[in-house]
């Protein structure tokens, strides 16, 4: 479902809307019980999906290295994730 929502958010920036989906993205992630450490990590990694978005809304197209980079978003952010809850 992360995964979808991020790629979601993709297209959202290739349309000029790059912000659209971070409010929804941050409520989700920072709100659910995270250690401060790994909110600072998701915060970073946000911020850093944040201004991906608004580097592909300047292209106004997806392009396969823009999904391979939402991959890697995901792995990053699942990553934390699980750590946090081991």
């Amino acid at each position: 479902m992360l995964f979808e929502i991020l790629k979601e958010g993709l297209f959202w920036a290739a349309l000029g809307k790059p912000s659209e989906v971070m409010p929804f993205l941050r409520g989700k992630l920072l709100g659910n019980g995270l250690s401060e450490s790994s909110k600072r990590q998701l915060e970073w990694l946000l911020d850093e999906l944040e201004r991906f978005y608004e580097r592909v809304a300047c292209c106004g197209r997806v392009e396969e290295k823009h999904v391979r980079a939402i991959r890697s978003f995901h792995r990053d952010i699942v990553s934390v994730i699980e750590t946090d809850r081991a």
